[in-house]
C-alpha cells in the first residue's frame, strides 16, 4: 500500500491522546477489578452465535491488533498474548480473562471500548463489534488456544491462512431472485446480500453508466455526441457494444498502465539527494501501454517484465520490459559505496516482487524471520538470490532523429554472484550462503527446474496456474480499480494481519475465471474489428466481465438503512463514488474544455506549474522548462516525474511519491484541491477554453448555454432545480461583469497570444461579456465534486 495510505474507517478524535494512558491504567484496572458504573452506557456486543477456531478467528485478531505491545518482542505492563501460558497468567497485575467468563474480563472490556479513556489497541483500527463477539465466544467456549500448542509458534496455522490455499473455482450459489443477476458475480453477491435481507440498489441512469465506465476504462468522459449516439441506441446489448469500444481505445492503455505505473514505483529521475534525470524511463512506460493495449496475457506481460531478457531469444521489446526492475531508486552521489546502493536496489525489487504479485509483507523478513506470516529469514534471501544475478544495462534503442537513443533493461550476471543471508539486513554483514528458493508455505519450483533456478523461473513460478496468491491478488486489485476497494482491503497484505475477502467464494471464482476461463463473453467481436485476445490471464476480458455485471451497473447512492449495518458498504448493496486519481483529475478538464491532445505514447512533458517548485529539490539541479505547443496539453500520465520535486498538483490530489511500490491511492479531500481547481493557472485555462466554446455550442439563451455546459462538463443534462439555480449564478455574473467592465477583458484574453489556441478574438462588448459570462460558469462546474468524481 502507499506510504501515506489508510483504510476509510472512523476514529475517536480523542483517540491520539488516549495512547499513552492505556497500559498503566490497565494495570490499575487489573488490580481493582471491574464495576458496571466504571464503563459508561455503553453495552457488551454478543457472544458470536456459532463455534470459534482459535487459529482461523483469534489468532489473526490477536496478531493484528495485539502482538505490537504484548507479543514476543515487547510486553507492557508484564502482559503477553502471543503464548498460552503467558496469555492465561495474565499480567503484573492479575489475569486479564478467565476462560468460560467472558462478561467479565478486563480484555473484552478494553477492546469492547468500554472505558472512554481506555482503548485498546491504542493506535490504529478498533475491533469491531463482530471481532469482539468472536473473543467473547472463544473465552466463552474455555478459551482452548490452537493446534500449535503448547509452543504456539503458529507455524502450522499460518501455512493454513486462507490465501496461501489451492485454488478452486467455487460454484455460484442459488439465489431466491433469478431475474437480477447478469453474470455469476451477481450471484455471489446477491446470495450474501439475500442472507442480510437487503435487495441491490436499482441500475444507474444510462448517462451515469456510460461515464463511469468511460473513466474506468479510458479515464476519459464521454464526449457529448458519444453519450448522444449512446442514449439513441435501443440494441439490448448497446452497453455491452460501448464496453467493447473503449476496450479497444487505444487511451485504454493509458489508463490501465497508471496503475501499473504505480506499482512498479515509475518516476523520471533517480531520487535521493541528486535526483538525476532519467531522460530513457519512459521507453518501458510506452512498452506497458502497448502491452496493455494489445492485452498481452498477463502470466507473460508478468515474464516479460522480471525475465524477459531470459527468454530464448529474446526480443529487443522483451528485454526492454526488464525496465520494470530499473525502477528502483539510485545514487549517483560522489563517494558512495556502489555495492551498497546495489544491494538496496535488490532489496527494492524483492519487496516490490512481494507487494505486487504475493501480495505479503515480505519486506518484514529483511532483517529477522516474519512476525506473522510464514516466511523466515532465509527464504527471504532465497527470493533475493534470484535477483541477485541481475544487473543494470542500457539496451541501444535508436528513435526516429536519434540513433543514439537507449532503453533500460536488465541483463544477467555472469558468472554466477553468491548470496547470502545478510545479518540484520545489513550488506557489510554477510551471513550464511543461499540459493534462490521460493517460500516453502507456497508451491514449490517445478520439478524441472535447473539446479540453479533464475529470475526466469521465478517469474514463471508466480504466474503458474496453480499458484494461490497472484490471481487472487492481481484481480482483487482489478476490482479495487472498478469498486473503490477490494474484495481483500488490505490489496498489499494477503497474510494473518491484512483483512479477510468480504466475498470469499467471489474472489476466488474471479481468480480462477481469470487464470482459465469458461464464462461465455457476449456479444462476439464487432464486424471489421479483428479477435481481441480473450484466453487465459487476460485483463480486458475480466474488466468485460467485472464491468457488464449487475453489481457493477448499481446506482452509488447512499443508503441511509445500510449507514450503521455495513458503513463501508463491503456487501456491495451499492456502487461507490470514487474521487478520480490526480492525473485524471487535469485530463478531465482538458478533456471537457477541447485542449486535450490524445496523442499516445511518447517522452515525458513538462506542463505548467508554479515558479521555483523545480529549484526546491536537494541539489536544486532540476529546471522545469515548459513544454510548448502539444506537449503542454498532453494526459497527466506523461507529465515529467521529479521524485524530489514532483507537480504540485499531482501531489495535491494524492498522487503516490514513487520511491516504493503503491497498491492503492489515498483519496483525501482538502481545500487546498478546491482551490486548486478554482485557480490554479491551467485550470483557469481550461474554463477559459470551456467558455469561449460554449457560446457557439449553442444558441443565445443562457438556460440553452447552461444546458450544453452541464452535457459537456458533466455528461448530463441539469434538472429544474439546478438549472433555476444556475440562472441565478448566471444573472449574477453577468452583473458583476456590466459593473466592472475591465473583467472581461482579464477572463478573455486580450489579445490573440492570451487566448487559447485557435479561439477567435471577440471585440463585440455585448458577446464578449456572454463568453466571460461562460467563462465564469465553466470555473463553477469546474469545481463541482461530480466533475472529479467517478458515479
Amino acid at each position: 500500500m502507499c506510504p501515506h495510505s489508510s483504510r476509510l474507517h472512523a476514529v475517536s478524535p480523542s483517540r491520539s491522546h488516549r495512547r499513552f494512558v492505556f497500559l498503566p491504567v490497565l494495570a490499575i484496572a487489573l488490580c481493582v477489578g471491574t464495576g458496571t458504573s466504571a464503563w459508561g452506557q455503553k453495552t457488551l456486543p454478543p457472544v458470536a452465535d456459532r463455534t470459534v477456531d482459535f487459529d482461523n478467528d483469534i489468532r489473526p485478531l490477536f496478531q493484528r491488533f495485539c502482538d505490537s505491545c504484548h507479543g514476543a518482542q515487547k510486553q507492557l505492563s508484564g502482559f503477553r498474548l502471543d503464548r498460552e501460558g503467558d496469555a492465561l497468567r495474565g499480567g503484573d497485575s492479575g489475569k486479564a480473562f478467565e476462560p468460560g467468563q467472558s462478561a467479565e474480563s478486563l480484555l473484552v472490556k478494553y477492546i469492547a471500548g468500554l472505558d472512554p479513556d481506555i482503548l485498546m489497541p491504542p493506535e490504529g483500527d478498533l475491533l469491531t463489534d463482530e471481532q469482539v463477539g468472536l473473543v467473547r465466544a472463544w473465552i466463552d467456549q474455555g478459551a482452548k488456544w490452537g493446534r500449535d500448542a503448547p509452543g504456539n509458534q503458529g507455524a502450522a496455522s499460518r501455512a493454513r491462512h486462507w490465501s496461501y490455499q489451492p485454488l478452486l473455482r467455487p460454484a455460484p450459489p442459488a439465489t431466491t431472485n433469478t431475474t437480477w443477476p447478469r453474470n455469476m458475480i451477481d450471484r455471489f453477491v446477491l446470495h450474501k446480500l439475500e442472507a442480510e435481507q437487503i435487495t441491490p440498489s436499482p441500475e444507474a441512469d444510462r448517462a451515469t453508466l456510460l461515464r463511469r465506465v468511460s473513466l474506468d476504462l479510458t479515464g476519459l468522459p464521454p464526449t457529448p455526441e458519444e453519450l448522444a449516439a449512446f442514449l439513441a441506441d435501443q440494441r439490448p446489448n448497446a452497453y455491452e457494444l460501448a464496453v467493447e469500444d473503449l476496450l479497444a481505445s487505444p487511451h485504454f492503455g493509458e489508463r490501465w498502465g497508471r496503475h501499473w505505473l504505480d506499482l512498479a514505483r515509475y518516476a523520471d529521475s533517480d531520487g535521493y539527494e541528486k535526483d538525476s534525470p532519467r531522460p530513457h524511463a519512459w521507453r518501458w512506460r510506452q512498452w506497458v501501454i502497448e502491452a496493455l493495449n494489445r492485452d498481452l496475457p498477463f502470466d507473460q506481460f508478468t515474464i516479460e517484465q522480471i525475465a524477459g531478457d531470459l527468454l530464448p531469444n529474446a526480443r529487443p521489446d522483451q528485454q526492454l520490459a526488464t525496465g520494470f526492475h530499473r525502477n528502483t531508486l539510485t545514487n549517483r552521489e560522489g563517494g558512495v559505496d556502489a555495492e551498497e546502493f546495489r544491494v538496496a536496489a535488490v532489496v527494492d525489487r524483492v519487496n516490490t516482487i512481494g507487494s505486487v504479485w504475493l501480495g505479503l509483507t515480505v519486506g518484514c523478513a529483511q532483517c529477522h524471520s516474519h512476525k506473522y506470516d510464514a516466511l523466515s529469514l532465509r527464504e527471504y534471501y532465497g527470493l533475493f538470490a534470484f535477483l541477485n544475478q541481475a544487473d543494470e544495462a542500457d539496451l541501444p534503442s535508436p528513435l526516429p532523429g536519434d540513433d543514439k537513443a537507449i532503453a533500460p533493461a536488465m541483463v544477467q550476471t555472469a558468472p554466477v554472484r553468491q548470496s547470502h543471508i545478510l545479518l540484520r539486513g545489513d550488506f557489510l554483514h554477510p551471513g550464511d550462503p543461499v540459493t534462490p528458493q521460493t517460500p516453502e508455505v507456497l508451491p514449490p519450483l517445478p520439478a524441472a527446474t535447473a539446479a540453479s533456478p533464475t529470475r526466469l523461473e521465478l517469474a514463471r513460478w508466480l504466474v503458474h496456474p496453480g499458484h494461490p496468491l497472484t490471481p487472487r491478488v492481481t484481480i482483487n486489485r482489478v476490482w479495487q480499480q472498478l469498486f473503490g476497494q477490494g474484495l481483500v482491503t488490505t490489496p498489499d497484505d494477503f497474510g494473518v494481519r491484512g483483512e479477510k475477502p468480504s466475498h470469499p467464494e467471489l474472489l476466488d471464482w474471479l481468480a480462477a475465471e481469470f487464470v482459465l476461463p469458461t464464462l461465455e463473453l457476449t456479444p462476439p467481436p464487432l464486424p471489421g474489428r479483428p479477435p481481441a485476445y480473450r484466453g487465459p490471464w487476460s485483463l480486458k476480458r475480466m474488466l468485460k466481465v467485472i464491468t457488464c455485471s449487475a453489481t457493477y451497473r448499481q446506482r452509488s447512492d447512499i443508503r441511509p438503512e445500510l449507514l450503521e449495518r455495513d458503513p463501508r458498504n463491503a456487501w456491495l448493496a451499492r456502487q461507490n463514488r470514487i474521487r478520480v486519481e490526480a492525473e485524471i483529475v487535469r485530463d478531465l478538464a482538458l478533456a471537457t474544455s477541447g485542449l486535450l491532445v490524445r496523442t499516445v505514447g511518447g517522452p515525458s512533458v513538462r506542463p505548467p506549474q508554479p515558479a521555483g517548485v523545480s529549484e526546491l529539490t536537494y541539489a536544486g539541479s532540476a529546471r522545469w522548462t515548459e513544454s510548448t505547443g502539444p506537449d503542454r496539453y498532453r494526459r497527466g500520465l506523461y507529465t515529467w516525474f521529479q521524485r524530489t520535486s514532483p507537480h504540485p498538483m499531482l501531489m495535491t490530489f494524492d498522487a503516490p511519491e514513487s520511491n516504493i511500490t503503491c497498491t492503492r491511492r489515498e483519496r483525501s479531500n482538502t481545500p487546498l484541491q478546491s482551490l486548486t481547481l478554482l485557480n490554479d493557472p491551467a485550470f483557469f485555462e481550461c474554463a477559459r477554453a470551456l467558455g469561449q466554446m460554449a457560446v457557439p455550442l449553442s444558441s443565445g439563451t443562457a438556460t440553452e448555454r447552461i444546458t450544453a455546459l452541464y452535457r459537456q462538463v458533466l455528461s448530463r443534462d441539469p434538472d429544474p432545480v439546478e438549472i433555476g439555480i444556475a440562472l441565478k449564478r448566471w444573472g449574477r455574473f453577468q452583473e458583476l461583469l456590466t459593473a466592472d467592465p475591465g473583467q472581461v477583458d482579464t477572463l478573455l484574453g486580450t489579445t490573440a497570444a492570451e487566448a487559447p489556441a485557435g479561439a477567435v478574438v471577440e471585440t463585440d462588448p455585448a458577446r464578449k461579456r456572454e463568453v466571460a459570462t461562460a467563462i465564469l460558469f465553466s470555473r463553477l462546474l469546474l469545481n463541482l465534486d461530480e466533475f472529479i468524481t467517478r458515479p
